[in-house]
């Protein structure tokens, strides 16, 4: 036995790991009588997901205690379970243990017990399910190990526990995917049972998991014949699986997804938002992909606090930082092209970041539905399509959700306290709030919020203060007093009364606000009337667009570097598509004429309209 084979012996052994359900049934303790079996308590059947065992994310959020280490360990060498176990592990953040089997012999593995179906590779679907729960069980590379036995040699741990090279790196590459796929299923199960009221038909995975238990026994490097055999043929379950999970997903909404995850008690494990992140990320493009993607890793990266708002769990820079980690043991594929460069991620992650500022700047929420703020949101994430993917983009995008769906809440809550709530229901009625919640990756109802900030409302409410007791005085003996003088005032004097109130000003007060003013007014008179303001020009440089093609639609161009800068006239925004792309042809040839490799016009509104290079124009439509 190895090291590995040791510590799960262990942890069985303290009842911290539940045995496999493949474990060969000689050695199972099978209880003599059935009345054993029934008398064992059974979950709530209304809920998909286990209720019972020790977990440190329940409740409304599973963030709370959520280390760095949740997003970047790797997963650990394990056999995916049957269908009837793995469901607890889309409440845990540990998965089933690794069983090993004897080469091409997999009697002893026990393939989910379902109801037949018409269709051969479709099983029945969850119903009435018995599900178990475990504690909670660390990493192995984060539990001690015990002393070691007489005669054994203690086998020297790694430091680094992430493996990026070799046999090991693609074994937990391989789990990771299986295992993230079981939670797949199980979420869009339930939300197929729950939202859309269909009738769930499971995908069998037994092939998927035969796969890989060959895939995991294979003695040699990862260089030879029987490692790539038994690498491609489990690719091919895998993608059958992804395939097969895809076509059902397709037709689930985002909001039925949104709101499964929302209202799933016990919460969502990290786990399995992650492996709903790795799912999403790794479909083909559409923008209901990207929208499910957009959710999910807003949610994954940040936490409720109190007042109906949420913070992230970690900076920019840290997020970034786990994006990459994740994308690369996702091996995911860069959707987005090398042409778009550096300058044109950094651009789009600075407009998430300029609406963000637009949102929390807003001061009623009025501003934010004239200017139809979450309408122009929706169109530029649509816009930037696969670009959307780039982790720089996505850091911003969840930073900007989270601040945009926080200054909605506050917004919502200055109206609730100026007016009653059936007043602001009837005000904003002929809002989208479908389609607010779905840029901000997060439900908005404004019925379901007004409520909530009510009840915060009432539970904030101070206490009233106990109505204070004056000391009780005896008034048996007389008390001398002395009348004040009450000086004579004509009320009728209206300048005396002016006058009297002017000198009781305190004097050093009155010197200090005279010359404030003063200063103020000679900084205002020297700033904008005797000193010239100088714009710094060093490395850009004017082009002169007169009696050119160029002037037909620029107003100004500039060139800063290698890029052609150019600010639209109004008569861009009638242009057709092609009218559009034949005149950002004639810009980019001006521009290589010039030593220019790429071309960036901006609108009036001073976001990107268009860009180019030798291979590539791109316009971006209204």
């Amino acid at each position: 036995m190895n090291v590995f084979e040791d510590l799960v012996v262990e942890l069985q052994e303290e009842n911290l790991l539940e045995k496999p359900v493949s474990e060969p049934l000689s050695e199972r303790s099978v209880p003599d009588h059935d009345d054993e079996i029934h008398e064992t308590e059974m979950p709530n059947p209304s809920h998909d997901l286990s209720e019972y065992g020790e977990r440190d994310l329940v409740g409304d959020e599973m963030h709370d205690n959520v280390t760095e280490s949740v997003l970047t360990e790797p997963y650990s060498e394990q056999y995916v379970a049957a269908s009837s176990s793995y469901e607890t592990a889309i409440h845990d953040t540990e998965e089933p243990v690794v069983k090993e089997y004897a080469e091409n012999n997999f009697a002893s593995i026990e393939a989910p017990h379902v109801a037949p179906a018409p269709q051969p590779e479709i099983l029945g679907h969850y119903e009435d399910q018995p599900v178990q729960d475990h504690e909670d069980v660390p990493p192995a590379a984060d539990v001690e190990a015990g002393p070691v036995a007489e005669g054994e040699t203690q086998v020297e741990q790694p430091q680094d526990k992430r493996i990026r090279k070799g046999k090991e790196f693609f074994k937990k590459r391989a789990v990771g995917e299986v295992s993230s796929l079981q939670m797949v299923e199980h979420v869009v199960t339930g939300v197929e049972r729950e939202y859309l009221k269909l009738m769930p038909r499971a995908y069998d995975d037994f092939n998927a998991k035969k796969a890989l238990n060959i895939f995991l026994q294979v003695t040699e490097g990862e260089d030879s014949e029987a490692h790539a055999g038994a690498e491609f043929t489990l690719m091919q379950e895998t993608e059958s699986w992804c395939s097969a999970l895809a076509n059902r997903d397709r037709d689930i909404p985002v909001s039925s997804l949104r709101t499964y995850c929302e209202r799933s008690r016990p919460a969502l494990s990290s786990q399995a938002l992650l492996g709903l992140a790795r799912f999403y990320r790794n479909l083909p493009y559409s923008e209901a992909v990207r929208s499910k993607f957009d959710f999910v890793i807003t949610r994954l990266f940040s936490r409720a606090v109190a007042q109906e708002k949420r913070i992230c769990l970690f900076n920019r820079d840290e997020t970034l930082t786990h994006i990459n980690t994740l994308y690369s043991d996702w091996a995911s594929i860069p959707l987005y092209t090398a042409d778009d460069d550096e300058s044109k991620v950094m651009l789009t992650a600075l407009s998430f970041e300029d609406l963000a500022i637009e949102a929390e700047n807003a001061s009623v929420f009025d501003q934010l539905i004239e200017s139809d703020f979450f309408g122009r949101l929706r169109m530029f994430k649509e816009s930037i399509s696969e670009l959307f993917y780039a982790p720089q983009v996505t850091a911003a995008a969840i930073d900007c959700n989270i601040r945009i769906g926080n200054a909605y809440v506050e917004l919502i809550d200055r109206e609730r306290r100026k007016q009653d709530v059936s007043a602001m229901q009837t005000k904003f009625e002929s809002i989208d709030q479908m389609a607010i919640s779905e840029v901000t990756g997060r439900s908005l109802g404004l019925e379901e919020l007004l409520v909530e900030l009510s009840r915060d409302a009432e539970i904030n409410i101070p206490m009233a203060e106990e109505p204070r007791v004056e000391p009780e005085i005896d008034y048996s003996e007389p008390v001398e007093t002395k009348e004040k003088p009450v000086k004579v005032v004509n009320e009728n004097s209206y300048f005396q009364r002016l006058k009297a109130n002017a000198f009781s000003v305190n004097r050093w007060f009155l010197a200090a606000a005279i010359v404030m003013i003063a200063a103020s007014f000679g900084l205002y008179t020297w700033a904008n009337f005797v000193t010239d303001e100088k714009v710094s020009s060093s490395g850009v440089a004017q082009v002169e667009i007169e009696n050119t093609k160029l002037q037909e639609h620029l107003r100004i161009a500039r060139i800063s570097g290698e890029t052609f800068y150019g600010q639209l006239l109004p008569s861009w925004d009638v242009l057709p598509k092609e009218k559009r792309l034949e005149f950002l042809d004639i810009v980019l040839k001006a521009a290589l004429e010039k030593g220019c490799k790429q071309v960036n016009l901006i609108s009036k509104d001073g976001k990107t309209a268009a860009y180019a290079t030798a291979t590539k124009l791109e316009v971006v439509m209204p």
